[in-house]
């Protein structure tokens, strides 16, 4: 296994699936998307981009370890340097109390929602570097659980999450050239689910196994799924939509964000799934050359890869 192929593909691949969701809000069907990324000089990112290039940057700079308020910080002075990507409210509102009271990022968002703390998906949008880097270890939870308690504390964004990083870890781990994700969809689902620790998305992952062995239409199975901002929907829907079609990085993507209604977040999270399975070689070269800040979030993948060597 290249692993610098898959760190590579994993977080070019997430990136790439935000812009083009994004742009899925723009145009509904395959041929015209098609014709706005051959057109567009650039693929622009959004917040979920941003963000996941902030966890790459905090898992470098501590050396491969997790450090909750160090990644809020991070989160943080990247957001006041680009302000306009897309951020929903919750980063700005954390980071704004933050200054104002000098208390902790975890602090903050423990209070938001009525102190229930967000179940949104934004912690599972940005998750594809910490699931490439923590692809084998046995404290993957935990580490995603720090990850997400800077802006997510509610138990189901967390685990949406967690979750998404096992998907990732587990594909990162298998080489696509002799291991066929569909020959072992019961066992990979299967792994998910014991891996999940809330009800709720215990049985969402249950219903994808069922619809997937059913081979049901992909719109249908959004339609029961679910595909909207919170993570026990979106994060089973973009597992599904990974393991309908995993061999076909550009057309999986396109298939899975003109279904879906959080089009640039689902994309992020496909996206990031497909790479790192595939590894970047099955990247449409077009489309990443494209690609925003490519050598920015090439190097952060480079130098994931060396670190993990390193630390091995």
């Amino acid at each position: 296994m290249d692993l610098e192929s898959k760190y590579l593909g994993g977080m070019i691949g997430s990136a790439l699936g935000d812009c083009i969701g994004q742009l899925a809000f723009f145009h509904s069907n395959k041929e015209s998307s098609l014709k706005a990324i051959d057109h567009l000089p650039t693929l622009t990112y959004t917040d979920d981009t941003a963000m996941a290039i902030g966890l790459a940057e905090s898992i470098l700079k501590n050396q491969g370890k997790i450090v909750s308020q160090q990644l809020g910080k991070t989160f943080h002075e990247n957001y006041n340097k680009e302000p306009d990507r897309g951020y929903a409210m919750g980063p700005p509102t954390i980071f704004s109390m933050v200054e104002r009271n000098d208390v902790s990022y975890v602090e903050i968002a423990e209070i938001l929602f009525d102190g229930e703390g967000s179940f949104g998906n934004g912690a599972a949008m940005r998750i594809t570097p910490l699931g490439l880097f923590f692809h084998d270890s046995t404290t993957l939870y935990e580490e995603a659980r720090l990850s997400s308690i800077v802006t997510h504390t509610h138990p189901l964004g967390i685990d949406g999450a967690a979750v998404l990083a096992k998907a990732i870890s587990l594909v990162t781990a298998k080489d696509s050239q002799y291991y066929d994700i569909r020959d072992n969809l019961s066992s990979f689902i299967d792994s998910l689910q014991s891996f999940a620790k809330t009800k709720k998305l215990s049985l969402q992952l249950k219903k994808v196994k069922g619809l997937i062995l059913q081979k049901e239409d992909l719109e249908i199975s959004e339609n029961i799924l679910g595909s909207n901002i919170t993570a026990q929907d979106s994060v089973p829907f973009a597992i599904l939509a990974f393991l309908e079609n995993p061999h076909d990085f550009g057309e999986c993507l396109l298939q899975t964000v003109l279904v879906a209604e959080d089009k640039d977040t689902i994309g992020a999270m496909v996206g990031g799934l497909l790479g790192s399975y595939l590894g970047i070689e099955k990247i449409p070269v077009k489309w990443k050359a494209k690609l925003e800040n490519l050598l920015i979030i090439e190097t952060l993948a480079k130098n994931l890869t060396e670190l993990k060597l390193t630390n091995k």
